[in-house]
């Protein structure tokens, strides 16, 4: 996953206010998808984005786990930088679902 700038900018797509009694419910909801997949974010949005594993939770280490050789260290490096780009795709996705207001 990656994102172009890793930032929210005004070329998001804009999508179709969700009215409160739910009557456009399925124009809203393609949209939203169209706008999250516009982003290459759309396994975050229907849940098949796997967060990445903690090296220290693998079998056979635990909470004093600490990493010493040069692959350890890759490891750990590796999945750093993972988790940052899916904290980032699952803060964007959850921003454009809250940045839809509702209209009455």
């Amino acid at each position: 996953m990656s994102t172009s700038n890793g930032k929210l900018r005004e070329d998001f797509l804009w999508i179709l206010k969700l009215v409160t009694n739910g009557e456009n419910w399925m124009m809203y909801k393609e949209q939203l998808q169209w706008s999250i997949d516009a982003r290459g974010l759309l396994s975050h949005l229907d849940g098949t984005e796997i967060k990445p594993v903690d090296p220290q939770t693998l079998s056979g280490r635990g909470a004093s786990w600490i990493p010493t050789t040069a692959d350890e260290l890759k490891e750990v490096n590796t999945y750093k930088t993972e988790l940052k780009e899916w904290h980032t795709g699952q803060a964007i996705t959850k921003q454009q679902i809250a940045g839809v207001k509702t209209t009455i």
